[in-house]
């Protein structure tokens, strides 16, 4: 063929194609705005390409410096987010609403047909119900996400009864001891803006490091945007990366790091031997540490980590038989990361999200500040929030006209304690516990009311996707109504709605807002704060699929206070011409009025804005940042000569004297905490209840540990054909050493069991992770076979490998917060 040929065949598939950008916002992706070009042609995405609105035909963007040291990069997707196509398109997605005929829960019942008037009159006539039948006790929906010591229940400031959660799912293994130790709260700088002390950096920001300790770490796979290319160009111009994990993962490879495997649950232990190194040695930063961190809590942990409190030197010959590293490695890492300055020693959620885990978030941050590391350029204040930096950008404000209700609803519970309320409400109900144990086990404050949890709102796959599925089940099964949206027919939340709607897909098929109000102007909060997005609608949903936000201006009609809850799109009765209108009526006169620069930022950076019109085009603001002054933590307080940390000290407190004086069984903790990273609690006698050294071991003696994928985020696009098969099939991991003593070998399958629940599936021999531990991914959807059924599994075994069905949810006498991820297992081969 030649090659006018090829050019004419190609020219003829092209026409009539138009253009729009979008990002993957969507299913725990909003941490990072990945920009997406799609083509449509005959109402349809047809392909899905790179960012290209910045340095277009390049290929290699470092070739130009300039580029690199200010920023002004494309914002290139994963490979999740060039498959979404497969996702829009699937046999399997849900096209209008229905109704649950029969028990909830898989094998148990069944869906009908219903209309959309059908759907929105049940639910809103069931709110009413439960309002008037529950006058005292009134907090009664529970609307994911609850969280930030908020809710996204639109409708919370108009009917009481909104669960109102404290926590978060990202970080709350850390978000503990970031509170106690620095005084560092992700709900005041990121959601309610009472903070200023940003404890996140920019990801050029890495060209500053020396060194890179990877601490549970996989950004090549678990932290998308700009940071994971700016950690390989950090490697090609001399940075050195440590991994400290269980597993030699991805990163490892791609960024020629020195693996320190370690066991996992142990990252404490670890911490404590190098921190005995540095105060031994004399090799902490005595100049930051005297101008940083609070003096007495320093001396004090010093005398625990040195053996004067208990007796026990915490060296690395103590830490060598608990961590499986060598006393030597320990030594060598600690001596290598105190004179390697600046240190960007990253420890991410996975080693903290377990149990007694926030005391490795402690550590970690512990580390950072001895060795002058947290809060300079090139450093990494090491915990949770990493993602939380100063923006240098700001989008356009939309307006709804929103005039806001009185209600105020109270915080009742704990974000990652959901499953809990609904399993202690009946013990409470019956007199089975008493007020307070609830009030601890769920998080409750002691002047908030307990809730009464009686209605369900689950917009996406939840049930499936965090800790004690089984109890998650039960507890969803015997809610009085649940409701929500789901993609897909065979998701696995889909099981135990009343009523399901069927959900757009909503960076590509409708205006809606993302949780917490989050609109379609998007910028990131991580890695690089210099643009912004308009996301439009870019083509119409299948179906009977309709925006969530008309749903939620049909309930409000209903309910009787739409013109309260958005006045400017009160009279847009027609769905058809919803979003059209929500773009015209209020994202337009946002965009113009952020347009004529009332604050001078505009032009500060010399940016012309185009007509919205033009805008539209290409709906993307980027800025420069200036070479050497990205962000890193709290870079704006320090430079002000003010301290970021809002302990009572002012300082970073080795000992928190918060902790110290104050009954946290008492507070909405409702478990305890050391006032300093111990490796054992003082509080209790048994070792994590997910460790190597806990008496479960007897019966489990697999460390699981449940890392994400680059195939799902959590449980997105887990059935997406363009990431399954040939690409990749879930297994499970393990040694050859405990595959051999098991007589397994790679493609058997296996069933991995516990006491919270059992699944099957295939095994993966591999030498890339500790004898002892088996790894898991995240976010696979449960298939119950509805036949091997028992008490542990109601619905059948797990023929597809849900590794949050063997994870336990239990905190207590540890302080309530984290979201589990690990737990104790054995397996065997399926037939034995």
């Amino acid at each position: 063929m030649s090659r006018e040929s090829v050019v004419e065949k190609l020219g003829e598939r092209h026409e009539g194609v138009d253009f729009f950008y979008t990002t993957c916002h969507n299913n725990g992706c909003w941490d990072a705005t990945c920009l997406i070009k799609c083509s449509v042609k005959d109402g349809k995405i047809v392909a899905i390409e790179p960012d290209d609105s910045v340095n277009p035909g390049i290929a290699r963007e470092d070739d130009n410096e300039d580029a690199v040291q200010t920023g002004m990069l494309q914002a290139r997707a994963c490979p999740m987010g060039h498959a979404w196509r497969q996702e829009l398109y699937s046999e399997n997605r849900l096209l209008y609403p229905m109704k649950r005929v029969g028990g909830k829960g898989s094998g148990k019942g069944r869906f009908e047909r219903i209309s959309w008037d059908e759907a929105l009159d049940t639910i809103a006539g069931k709110m009413k119900q439960m309002a008037e039948e529950n006058p005292d006790n009134p907090w009664l929906y529970y609307c994911y996400y609850v969280a930030f010591e908020s809710s996204d229940f639109p409708f919370a400031s108009y009917m009481p009864g909104t669960i109102t959660g404290w926590g978060d799912h990202s970080t709350s293994g850390s978000a503990a001891a970031e509170d106690f130790h620095l005084g560092v709260r992700l709900t005041d700088c990121l959601i309610k803006g009472t903070s200023d002390a940003f404890p996140g950096f920019e990801a050029p920001d890495l060209l500053n490091s020396k060194l890179v300790v990877l601490w549970g770490f996989d950004p090549m796979v678990s932290w998308f945007g700009h940071v994971p290319y700016y950690m390989k160009l950090a490697q090609e111009r001399g940075c050195k990366f440590i991994l400290i994990d269980p597993v030699y993962n991805v990163s490892a490879e791609a960024l020629g790091a020195q693996w320190i495997p370690i066991r996992p649950g142990t990252d404490t232990a670890f911490g404590l031997a190098v921190a005995y190194v540095l105060y031994t040695e004399d090799l902490y930063d005595h100049e930051y540490v005297a101008q940083w961190v609070e003096p007495e809590g320093f001396e004090e942990w010093r005398k625990y980590v040195v053996g004067e409190v208990d007796g026990v030197a915490h060296d690395p010959a103590w830490a060598e038989p608990i961590t499986g590293i060598p006393a030597e490695t320990i030594e060598a890492f600690a001596r290598y990361y105190a004179s390697m300055k600046p240190v960007h020693l990253q420890q991410m959620y996975g080693v903290s999200k377990r149990n007694l885990g926030d005391y490795a978030a402690a550590v970690a941050m512990l580390l950072q500040a001895m060795t002058g590391n947290l809060s300079i350029p090139g450093g990494c204040e090491g915990g949770g929030a990493n993602l939380v930096t100063q923006p240098r950008l700001f989008a356009p404000v939309p307006d709804t006209g929103q005039i806001k209700g009185d209600v105020v609803n109270p915080i009742t519970n704990n974000n990652n304690k959901v499953t809990e309320v609904m399993h202690c409400q009946k013990l409470y109900a019956a007199g089975e516990i008493t007020e307070d144990e609830f009030r601890r086990r769920i998080g409750c404050p002691a002047d908030s009311p307990l809730p009464n949890l009686k209605m369900a709102i689950i917009p996406n796959n939840y049930i499936n996707n965090q800790h004690h599925v089984s109890k998650r089940m039960q507890g969803f099964a015997d809610m009085e109504f649940s409701w929500g949206w789901q993609y897909f027919h065979d998701q696995p939340s889909i099981e135990f709605l009343d009523i399901v709607l069927p959900s757009p897909v909503i960076q590509f098929e409708s205006t809606d807002m993302h949780f917490f109000g989050i609109n379609r102007f998007w910028n990131s909060p991580s890695g690089m704060m210099n643009y912004f997005l308009f996301a439009g609608k870019g083509v119409n949903p299948p179906g009977e699929v309709r925006s969530k936000d008309w749903v939620w201006m049909e309930l409000a009609r209903r309910l009787g206070f739409a013109d309260k809850y958005c006045p400017k799109m009160l009279d847009v009765t027609d769905w058809h011409d919803w979003d059209d209108q929500v773009i015209e009526r209020i994202y337009k006169p946002a965009y113009e009025k952020w347009a004529e620069d009332e604050n001078g930022l505009l032009g500060y950076y010399e940016i012309e804005p185009p007509s919205w019109e033009e805008f539209q085009k290409l709906p993307i603001v980027r800025v420069p940042g200036e070479p050497g002054e990205w962000f890193y933590p709290f870079k704006n307080t320090v430079e002000w000569g003010r301290s970021p940390f809002k302990t009572p000290s002012g300082k970073i407190e080795f000992e928190s004297s918060y902790v110290r004086d104050t009954d946290l069984t008492k507070t909405r903790y409702g478990g305890q905490m050391d006032a300093y990273p111990r490796w054992q609690p003082t509080y209790q006698d048994l070792p994590a209840n997910d460790s190597y050294y806990h008496p479960w071991t007897r019966n489990f003696p697999l460390s699981m540990v449940t890392p994400v994928s680059t195939y799902r985020q959590h449980s997105s696009n887990d059935q997406n054909p363009w990431l399954k098969g040939d690409c990749y099939e879930h297994m499970v991991r393990m040694s050859p050493a405990d595959a051999a003593d098991r007589g397994i070998k790679t493609g058997d399958r296996v069933l991995v069991y516990n006491q919270f629940g059992e699944v099957e599936i295939t095994a993966y021999v591999s030498s890339k992770l500790l004898p002892g531990t088996v790894s898991i991914g995240h976010g696979e959807w449960s298939k119950f076979d509805n036949v091997r059924k028992s008490k542990l599994m109601p619905y059948g075994i797990d023929e597809a490998g849900n590794c949050n069905l063997l994870i336990g949810d239990t905190h207590l006498p540890h302080v309530v917060g984290a979201l589990l991820t690990a737990g104790l297992v054995e397996i065997r081969k399926v037939g034995e």
